[in-house]
């Protein structure tokens, strides 16, 4: 069985509770859940082909729907269970300030070896150089840059020297891209476009940095921009069957990672995994391309060894 390594996942602080009336009450909320979510998995892949207009509001409204999800699957030992239901071996946890702290995902692995942790510096950090260079001390591998959640562009000073000391590190630096017309969950929902950070890519060539979400809508330009830079690589999470398949086809499977974006929805996993399934059924991954996305390439941009996973 090929190693699975999830390269894009959340958790948020609680408890999880499978026993007694309210383990029960979860249990049977997920149960109801599922074919709503079910729907609503379907229904994204969709969204994009859609006039700008109904994108805009089916966007907007969409960002509302996983709430009720997150009440019923969304801690670390939630995590934990769907994983060793969906048989992941390793995932990689992201931190987003202030609801999902740095401290809470470093500690959070600490506790459970197969999780990464990955931190996400924020705008009122007063000494964002040094506070990175202390949470890589601390175990993180990883840096998490969220420009349509700050709200702060990319010629920001601050990310400069952020990516300067990413690269001093030699760490890789994860990118959440795609425009999500949300102004719930971004500040300025625009800032998330891949093309935005073309200017880094060319300054910072030693960097690798992963497009999350293949630029969600509109994955296209996240296939240019990775033709064009080799220090480019992209998640799976919210992209169907035929777009992995597409970015395979553009940029070859050594630079395509599974992701999920767990919990967000629900039912990720399964889902996520799912889809790698379709494209070896469609013929548009084989067997080896499988295994590199699922797992070997995340190992290698992380410096897991396999033979320990």
């Amino acid at each position: 069985m090929p190693v699975v390594i999830d390269f894009h996942v959340h958790a948020w602080p609680g408890k999880a509770i499978y026993e007694g009336w309210l383990g029960q009450l979860r249990k049977q909320g997920r149960r109801w859940w599922k074919p709503v979510s079910s729907s609503m998995h379907s229904m994204q892949t969709f969204v994009r082909h859609l006039p700008e207009p109904a994108r805009r509001r089916l966007d907007e409204l969409g960002s509302l729907t996983p709430i009720p999800g997150l009440l019923l699957e969304s801690t670390i030992g939630d995590l934990i269970h769907a994983m060793q239901k969906s048989g992941v071996d390793r995932a990689v946890l992201i931190a987003h300030p202030p609801f999902i702290s740095n401290d809470f995902v470093i500690e959070a692995c600490r506790t459970y070896p197969e999780l990464v942790p990955v931190v996400n510096i924020t705008r009122d950090t007063l000494r964002p150089a040094v506070t990175l260079k202390a949470m890589v001390k601390r175990g993180a591998k990883a840096l998490k840059i969220h420009t349509a959640a700050d709200g702060e562009g990319p010629d920001s000073p601050r990310y400069n020297l952020l990516l300067k000391t990413a690269a001093e590190l030699n760490l890789p630096v994860i990118l959440h891209t795609g425009c999500i017309h949300s102004h719930v969950l971004y500040k300025q929902p625009q800032l998330g476009n891949a093309e935005l950070f073309k200017p880094w890519f060319k300054e910072f060539r030693e960097l690798r940095f992963i497009l999350a979400h293949m630029n969600y809508h509109e994955p296209e330009i996240a296939f240019d921009l990775a033709e064009e830079h080799f220090n480019l690589y992209m998640d799976t999470s919210w992209q169907p069957a035929e777009v992995i398949g597409e970015a395979v086809r553009r940029i070859g499977a050594d630079r395509v990672l599974f992701g999920t974006d767990w919990p967000y929805v629900g039912g990720n996993l399964a889902v996520g995994l799912g889809r790698i399934r379709e494209c070896l059924e469609a013929g548009t991954l084989n067997q080896d391309q499988a295994r590199a996305i699922l797992g070997e390439n995340a190992a290698k941009l992380l410096g897991i060894d396999l033979h320990a996973a």
